[in-house]
């Protein structure tokens, strides 16, 4: 008997020796391979540890998966072996501990797991270890994915199981709330989603898309994509597969021409290789093989690490069985805490890269490998996401992928405008159809600079549409130019297409290629006819008439009050006391002559004596004194008011009075803007305009610009100061009022994910550059189809020096006209006083009228 138990204690030493004084050099380990597993990672754990000698194991592989009956495999095998030290499980865990995991946690033995569900409540089992990655970690880098470098503003949500929802946690809690919300459906594997795709892509109008699926289901969902939606260059796709890297596009029967994008736990920095593990390199790519590889690595590094007290008695450290015990009460292996210790503070470097383990037993400091799919089909290595960063970088050294174009060797781009010059302008005639204008020229220069930089042949067909187009209330579809680039059906859009919040949620927008802002188209006043007699208008007709009857009346009066006044009868001759006769100087002439030029403020030599009328002359200079004054007050007054305009000059003084009403093109930016402005006076300009009846609102800026022109000056019309510019250059009589409202961008607009967007955004740098884009404007808005030139009109006006707000000699003519009509009168009846006055000597002398003109 004796002799039996040191030969016992001699093979259970030599099967747990030492090969130094401090390492322990052989630990059973056993993995457990059901039929859900695949052969090849079988096949890696037999190779692998054949070549370690730290340990030696078996593979498992039970024919069934209920869990009681492997653990009575995993029983009796531990029996064979006399212990087990640490369990691989290749099995689906489903985020359960079942009696495999029990076991090990109760008896110390390390549960090294491989499948992607984590077991809940972990601090409760921490002999448990889980390879693969937390599925927190995973949806954490998805969500950095989609917000930093794919920055989709909406997607959808596609699945297989419940369980996405676990494995995608953070995609979902960290999706903004203020933008659209995500869409989630189901599909069935190995079913048609035929229905589920049509709505995604024609009814809701989603091109952003994550995938949660299995990675053999990938190419069938991609099959079934391409036969509803043909225009599959517009879609993204995140796989969410840690294989799909591997996935090998090129042999698909239809075009798919997606952007796909993936995750990859495989190391690419090729620090170890399936070569130096006499593994073949195929079986290594499939993600569950080399978790079982690197499970294996890190039992072998961590084995090596740990130090071992020779007094111990090592008949105490084997390793137990994993047995149920009937009194459910269990021995914790003595050795498996410290093991289990060395587990979580070793790290190695494995073919999912650096392996290290967080208190729970999970991954941690992990490096996920970015993929994208190239044109050519197959996925390429990118850039890496690192989690205690939780941020992507991209490798630049990664060539970028090929564009495709025709058979022919020339890429035909339709492209929406509107039949409205600059932009375009679209003839037919016996030759054909000839379009021509701003928006030709700007993308034939574009399509010559990607050719000459990028080798790539683009030809334009330009397609006419009524209007750029809006949501369509109640839906989500939108109309004219933009719903034709969200439904595909035209590649590029370019017209007075403002870039707004709106747009740009549901298209994307090239590098802006002309830089406006509201402004306010105005008629210039029509110019009266100088008045020659705008010195009269100072007093009305009214006062004037009054004036020229007080006048006479005052004479008159004057007249009779010095004829009964006795001190308005002089003596004639002064020298003789007693004259026989007094004389009277106060005739009707002479009152007139006092009258008149009292009030034209030049006096008179003569004045009245008597008490009465003087008192009536006194009173006519006092009358006199404030007619002269409010006269000319009110001639300064009135030609200040021609020099200052009283047209609107700004936004202010337009809100701020009611004779001029106002509006804008309904449903444009430039209406988009009055209604959703938090501006004091933009709120109040808006409200008059929505409250005003007949509508201030045009269907166009054309239909606008003529209301403006029939206004006669009582409309005013808000657009952007491009399109002022261009009517003010052809119709004189229209001109920009006041400062530019806001400040915004037209760019070109492209569907979300356009392959040539980055390739339009460089050419239209390099024509900005060259000043090509500066000149392309001036030669449709000033040069072209303009008879006008009214820029150079307003320049040689201002040359000429224009009104400078003197007076003019048309306003002050009739000053000369009324002076030289009172030189001739006065002329006139000079001569004819003459002649009277002759004809009276002629009778009275008796001498004829010629001898005496001959005189």
């Amino acid at each position: 008997m004796a002799i039996v138990k040191i030969s016992l204690i001699i093979v259970i030493c030599f099967g747990f020796a030492t090969v130094d004084s401090t390492v322990i050099t052989s630990f059973p380990v056993v993995g457990i391979f059901t039929d859900e597993n695949l052969l090849s990672s079988r096949n890696a754990f037999e190779v692998i540890k054949k070549r370690a000698d730290s340990y030696h194991g078996e593979a498992l592989h039970p024919e069934t998966r209920d869990s009681y009956s492997i653990s009575m495999e995993v029983c009796q095998h531990s029996i064979e072996v006399k212990g087990i030290s640490a369990v691989i499980d290749a099995r689906p865990t489903n985020g359960i501990c079942d009696n495999v995991c029990m076991l090990c946690n109760k008896v110390g033995v390390p549960h090294l797991t491989l499948g992607w569900q984590s077991i809940e409540d972990k601090a409760n089992y921490p002999f448990t270890f889980s390879y693969y990655p937390d599925s927190e970690l995973l949806s954490k880098a998805y969500a950095t994915l989609i917000r930093d470098v794919l920055k989709w503003d909406k997607f959808a949500f596609l699945y297989e199981d419940e369980g996405s929802f676990i494995r995608l946690q953070q995609v979902i809690h960290l999706w903004p709330f203020e933008k659209e919300p995500i869409l989630f459906r189901k599909l069935i594997p190995k079913g048609d989603n035929r229905e589920t795709f049509k709505y995604i892509f024609k009814v809701a109008k989603f091109s952003n898309h994550i995938i949660d699926c299995k990675v053999e289901n990938i190419v069938g969902y991609m099959n079934e994509v391409v036969q509803i939606e043909n225009s599959t260059q517009y879609s993204s796709f995140i796989f969410t597969s840690l294989e799909a890297y591997t996935l090998d596009f090129r042999q698909m029967p239809n075009n798919l021409r997606a952007n796909l994008s993936t995750f990859s736990i495989m190391s690419q920095e090729e620090k170890i290789t399936w070569s130096d593990y006499g593994v073949d390199a195929a079986d290594g790519e499939k993600m569950e093989t080399a978790l079982a590889a690197d499970a294996l690595i890190h039992i072998e590094k961590a084995i090596r690490s740990i130090p071992v007290n020779h007094s111990e008695d090592l008949e105490g450290g084997l390793p137990p069985n994993i047995c149920r015990q009937p009194d459910d009460v269990y021995e914790t292996w003595e050795i498996g805490k410290q093991f289990q210790e060395t587990l979580l503070t070793t790290s190695a470097k494995g073919f999912t890269g650096d392996i290290q383990f967080d208190a729970e037993g999970k991954r941690t400091n992990l490096k996920l490998y970015y993929f994208k799919r190239t044109i050519s089909g197959q996925f390429t290595y990118s850039g890496y996401w690192e989690s205690y960063k939780d941020n992507i970088t991209l490798d630049d050294s990664v060539p970028k992928p090929v564009i495709p174009t025709s058979t022919t060797g020339v890429q035909i781009i339709k492209i929406g405008s509107k039949n409205q010059l600059p932009y375009l302008e679209r003839k037919t005639d016996e030759s054909g159809t000839v379009d021509r204008g701003y928006a030709v020229d700007l993308i034939n220069a574009i399509f010559e600079n990607i050719h000459k930089e990028q080798g790539i042949e683009l030809k334009a067909e330009f397609v006419v549409y009524e209007a750029i187009g809006d949501r369509i209330e109640g839906t989500k579809r939108w109309s004219h130019i933009m719903g034709a680039l969200i439904d595909h059906q035209i590649e590029m859009a370019i017209c007075d297409l403002g870039i707004t919040s709106d747009r740009l949620s549901v298209v994307d927008f090239s590098t802006p290629f002309m830089t406006t802002g509201i402004g306010m188209l105005f008629k210039e006043r029509e110019q009266e006819e100088p008045n020659k007699f705008s010195f009269l208008e100072p007093l009305s007709l009214e006062v004037w008439l009054y004036m020229g009857t007080t006048y006479i009346v005052v004479s008159f009066i004057l007249f009779i009050c010095a004829r009964m006044s006795q001190d308005d009868w002089v003596n004639p001759h002064p020298c003789n006391q007693n004259p026989e006769h007094l004389e009277n100087i106060w005739s009707l002439y002479n009152c007139t002559w006092l009258t008149m030029g009292a009030i034209m403020t030049q006096g008179c030599d003569i004045l009245p004596r008597g008490f009465g009328s003087r008192w009536i002359a006194g009173m006519w200079w006092f009358f006199s004194l404030i007619v002269t004054s409010s006269y000319t007050a009110n001639m300064s007054a009135f030609l200040s008011n021609n020099r200052r305009s009283n047209d609107i000059r700004d936004a202010k003084m337009l809100a701020e009075q009611n004779k001029v009403s106002y509006g804008a093109a309904r449903n444009s930016s430039t209406y988009k803007f009055f209604q959703n402005s938090n501006d004091t006076l933009y709120q109040k300009l808006w409200t008059t305009m929505i409250s005003t009846r007949p509508s201030v609102f045009t269907k166009n800026n054309d239909e606008g610009k003529d209301r403006v022109l029939r206004s006669k000056g009582n409309y005013a019309f808000f657009m952007e100061s491009t399109a002022i510019r261009y009517y003010a250059e052809r119709e004189c009589q229209l001109k920009m009022v006041g400062h530019q409202l806001d400040a915004k961008e037209y760019g070109i607009a492209m569907p979300k994910n356009f392959q040539y967007k980055g390739l339009v955004d460089v050419a239209i740098l390099h024509l900005q550059e060259a000043g090509d884009l500066t000149t392309l404007e001036n030669t449709w808005w000033v040069e072209n189809d303009n008879e006008e030139h009214c820029k150079e009109k307003r320049e040689q006006l201002n040359n000429q020096g224009g009104d400078d707000g003197s007076l003019q000699m048309e306003n002050i003519s009739g000053i000369f006209l009324v002076l030289g009509a009172g030189t001739i009168l006065g002329l006139i009846v000079a001569i004819i006083d003459f002649m009277m006055h002759a004809h009276e000597i002629c009778v009275k002398e008796k001498v004829c009228k010629n001898l005496f003109l001959k005189n």
